[in-house]
């Protein structure tokens, strides 16, 4: 039985996906509803399933990492997690006076729009970053309670050290906004595809084999949701909240104990990571 769902490392084929019209609807409802119920139980303390493994300080503030402890009826999915909160510059979506203070907008320009076009940017080991056909037609596809921003089809490169084979990781990607208050969500769901299918290359616009002769093909599946809340004391400023949770397999010939071992180190890294993308796109 898999975890919550659609949350599974059990790659979704391409050609199972709806395109249009009332089952893509219900399809995206549910992928939103699971994805929404799993990170909201994420309750910071974690409970159980859930335990801390660390905390950790970077230059902006401190990330908590968590793991959820696999029950024999769950599947397979070894999940780890994140939590973060980070104080804003003002109660509204500019910046105000500090060039580099954050703002709602960073969260959303840079996070749940073009998701992976930015993480291509602060990714350090996103090698490539690969867009497959779906052909999707959204118009009139509407989901309770949300506002649809993206529906598609990735393939995520990275590249590993030396002596591992690079991986390809195909996704697909779905980014909602609530309709009632500022906070969203940006799913992957791990997908299967042809060895032979192509893609376009979102960095250069070319079609490319989206499975190069040395790649692995590995499975990921994950859920970022990032909410606004308003100051509840006077004096001080809203603040976001950005949790994630992830779940992945690398295939290959990498043991599952070493695989798991440095994730919460690369998730911890990330946030860093693009708060210092955002800085440095604001301060040049």
């Amino acid at each position: 039985m898999a975890l919550q769902g659609a949350l599974t490392l059990e790659p979704v084929s391409l050609n199972s996906i709806p395109r249009s019209g009332h089952r893509l609807a219900v399809y995206l409802s549910a992928a939103i509803r699971s994805a929404y119920s799993f990170v909201d139980e994420m309750t910071m303390p974690p409970s159980k399933p859930w335990k801390v493994d660390f905390k950790k300080t970077n230059r902006y503030g401190e990330v908590e990492v968590a793991s959820r402890v696999r029950r024999r009826f769950e599947g397979t999915e070894y999940w780890f997690a994140r939590h973060s909160v980070h104080e804003l510059d003002g109660e509204f979506e500019s910046v105000g006076d500090r060039p580099d203070g954050l703002s709602w907008d960073d969260f959303a320009n840079n996070l749940m729009r073009d998701h992976l076009q930015h993480e291509r940017e602060y990714g350090p080991s996103v090698s490539r970053v690969d867009l497959i056909s779906l052909d999707l037609n959204l118009a009139g596809v509407t989901v309770s309670g949300w506002r649809v921003v993206e529906v598609a089809a990735y393939a995520v490169h990275f590249q590993l050290p030396w002596p591992l084979k690079p991986r390809v990781f195909p996704i697909l990607l779905i980014a909602a906004l609530a309709a009632s208050r500022r906070e969203f969500l940006v799913i992957s769901l791990p997908l299967e595809i042809p060895p032979d299918i192509k893609g376009t290359d979102i960095s250069t616009q070319e079609t490319v084999s989206v499975v190069g002769p040395k790649e692995i093909i590995g499975q990921y599946v994950a859920v970022e949701r990032v909410l606004y809340q308003m100051a509840v004391i006077n004096g001080t400023n809203p603040i976001v909240i950005w949790d994630m949770a992830t779940a992945s397999h690398a295939s290959g010939h990498i043991p599952m104990t070493l695989q798991r071992r440095g994730i919460g180190d690369a998730i911890f890294k990330d946030v860093e990571a693009f708060l210092d993308y955002v800085k440095g796109k604001k301060t040049g």
